[in-house]
C-alpha cells in the first residue's frame, strides 16, 4: 500500500473515532447540563489558594464567551479535548502495537468505560467532563503526557521529552498532585537512556540530564505560578495554602496533649479550639472503627471537615478578632498553618506512617475497582493476574528468542511495568499529603487495563505467529527434501 493511501486510511480513522468520541463525551452533558462542584467557586474566583491552571482556563472561556455561556463553553471544550485524547492514545497503541481494529476498539472502550465508570458506578454519578473542576481538563492532558513518555520509552524521542515537560508544567499548574509527572518523566528517562538493552549513555550523564529535565519543568511550572499571582494580586509569588493540607491530616491525628510541641502562645490557643470542635463532632482519628478500611472511610469523610468547617474557620475568627485587615489575612494564616505544620509532623509521625499504609491499601484498589469487602480481593488478584502475564511474555520472548523467532510488534511489558510504576507513584505520593479518593486515582485505571489487554493480544498474536513461522519451516524443509530426493 502506498504511503498517501495509508496516511488517508489513517486520517479517516481518526476522523471517525474523534466525531464517534464527540458525540459520546457530549452526550453527558446535554442529559445532565454542567455539573456545579464543591470547588468550583474557588476556581471561577481566582482564590490565592487554588493552582492558576484551571482558573486561567475559566478566565478564559468567560473573556471568550461572556458571563452567560462561558461555563457551557468551558464544558464543551472539554468535551472535545478529552475526544481527542480518547483517539489519541488509541491511535498511538494500535500503531506502535501493531492492533487490528477490532483490538483498537477496546482501547478506545476502556477509554469510555472510566467516563461510564464515574457516570453511574462512582459515589458523585457524573462526568468529570461535564463539570467544573480540575478532572475535566487534567485527565485528558494526562493521555497526552502519557503519550510522550511512551515515546520516550520505545523510541527515545526528544520530542517525547519535549512534549513530556511542556505537558508536566501544564498538569503542574492544575494540580499539585501532577508532582508525579516528574518523578515518571525521570524514571522514563533515566530507563530510556541508560538501561534498556541499546544503551547509548551513563548512568550518571543520564541521571543528571534527566534531573536538569525536570528541574526545568519544574521551574517552568513555579514561573507559571508566580507570573500568574503577579498578574492577579501584584505579587510575584506562588499560590498559598499547600501547608495546610498535611497539616489538615496531622490535626485528624493530634490529641491534645501534643499541644506542647506547639511554641508560639496564639498558635497553642488555636490548637487546642481547633481539637476542641473536632472532639465535639468526632472528626479525631480515635472515633475510627477498628480495621484499615474503617479508618480510610472516617479518614475521608472528617478531613474536609476539619479543614474547611474547623481550622480555616477558628484561624478566621482569631483574625477577625485581633483586628487583621483583609490583604494581610492571607500571609498570616499561611504562617500560622506552616509552623503548625512542622511542629506537629514529628509527634504525629507514627499515626502518620499507620495511615498512609492505610492509604496505599486504599489507592491500589480504587485505581482498578471500587472499595468494596470482596472486590479487594478481586483488585489483588487483578494485579496478581496482571503480574504473572508479564512473567509470562518475558518467558515466552526468551524461549522464541532461543528457537530464532522474532515478533515485529513492539514489546508491551515496558509499558505495562511503566504503568505500575505511574500507579505506585501516584499512590503514595496522593497518600502522603490526602486521602486517596477515586478521582485521584483515576488517572491510570484506564492504562492499566489498556495495558493488560495489548499484553493478552500479544501473546495471542506470539501464538499465532509461532505456528506461521513453524508451517512456513515446515514447508520449507519438504521442498528441500524433495529437491535433494
Amino acid at each position: 500500500m502506498k504511503t498517501g493511501q495509508i496516511n488517508r486510511r489513517f486520517m479517516m480513522t481518526y476522523v471517525s473515532l474523534f466525531v464517534t468520541s464527540i458525540a459520546f463525551y457530549l452526550l453527558w452533558y446535554l442529559l445532565d447540563g454542567i455539573i456545579i462542584t464543591e470547588d468550583a467557586q474557588s476556581y471561577i474566583n481566582m482564590q490565592s489558594n487554588r493552582e492558576p491552571g484551571y482558573c486561567l482556563y475559566l478566565w478564559a472561556m468567560r473573556s471568550l464567551f461572556g458571563e452567560k455561556i462561558y461555563l457551557d463553553a468551558a464544558v464543551v471544550v472539554q468535551c472535545v479535548i478529552a475526544a481527542l485524547a480518547a483517539c489519541a492514545i488509541t491511535m498511538n497503541l494500535k500503531g506502535l502495537f501493531s492492533l487490528n481494529m477490532a483490538e483498537s476498539m477496546a482501547i478506545l472502550a476502556v477509554q469510555y468505560g472510566v467516563t461510564l465508570l464515574n457516570r453511574f458506578v462512582a459515589r458523585r454519578r457524573y462526568s468529570y467532563f461535564n463539570s467544573i473542576e480540575t478532572e475535566g481538563l487534567a485527565y485528558s492532558l494526562w493521555v497526552f503526557y502519557f503519550i510522550c513518555i511512551i515515546k520516550i520509552l520505545y523510541k527515545k524521542d526528544k520530542k517525547g521529552v519535549a512534549g513530556a515537560a511542556f505537558w508536566s508544567v501544564m498538569l503542574i499548574s492544575i494540580r499539585k498532585q501532577m508532582m508525579i509527572t516528574l518523578v515518571i518523566l525521570f524514571i522514563a528517562l533515566v530507563y530510556s537512556y541508560a538501561f534498556a538493552p541499546d544503551k547509548k549513555r551513563g548512568i550518571v550523564k543520564t541521571g543528571i540530564c534527566a534531573a536538569l529535565v525536570c528541574i526545568a519543568a519544574f521551574g517552568g511550572a513555579k514561573l507559571v505560578d508566580c507570573s500568574y499571582n503577579m498578574a492577579v494580586r501584584g505579587v510575584f509569588a506562588p499560590h498559598t495554602g499547600d501547608s495546610s493540607f498535611i497539616l489538615g491530616t496531622e490535626l485528624y491525628l493530634a490529641d491534645e496533649d501534643m499541644v506542647k510541641y506547639i511554641s508560639d502562645d496564639v498558635n497553642k490557643e488555636l490548637f487546642m479550639e481547633i481539637m476542641k470542635r473536632a472532639d465535639e463532632k468526632e472528626y479525631n482519628f480515635a472515633y475510627a472503627d477498628t480495621g484499615w478500611q474503617a479508618l480510610e472511610d472516617h479518614y475521608s469523610n472528617s478531613y474536609d471537615r476539619i479543614k474547611y468547617d474547623i481550622m480555616m474557620v477558628v484561624i478566621r475568627e482569631h483574625q477577625e478578632a485581633e483586628g487583621i485587615d483583609q490583604a494581610n489575612r492571607t500571609e498570616g494564616y499561611n504562617l500560622i498553618t506552616g509552623s503548625m505544620m512542622k511542629e506537629l509532623l514529628i509527634p504525629t509521625m507514627p499515626r502518620l506512617i499507620k495511615l498512609f499504609c492505610c492509604n496505599v491499601i486504599h489507592g491500589f484498589i480504587t485505581t482498578v475497582l471500587k472499595v468494596h469487602r470482596f472486590l479487594n480481593v478481586a483488585a489483588a488478584i487483578l494485579y496478581l493476574m496482571y503480574a504473572a502475564t508479564i512473567v509470562w511474555i518475558v518467558l515466552l520472548m526468551k524461549k522464541y528468542a532461543s528457537a530464532g523467532f522474532h515478533n515485529p510488534s513492539a514489546n508491551p511489558v515496558y509499558f505495562a511495568i511503566l504503568v505500575l510504576v505511574s500507579i505506585a507513584v501516584n499512590v503514595c505520593f496522593t497518600s502522603v499529603t490526602i486521602y486517596c479518593q477515586m478521582r485521584y486515582m483515576l488517572y491510570n485505571t484506564g492504562l492499566f487495563y489498556q495495558a493488560f489487554w495489548i499484553m493478552i493480544c500479544y501473546i495471542a498474536r506470539n501464538r499465532d505467529y509461532r505456528r506461521s513461522v513453524c508451517k512456513q519451516n515446515m514447508e520449507s524443509g519438504y521442498e528441500k527434501n524433495s529437491i535433494s530426493s
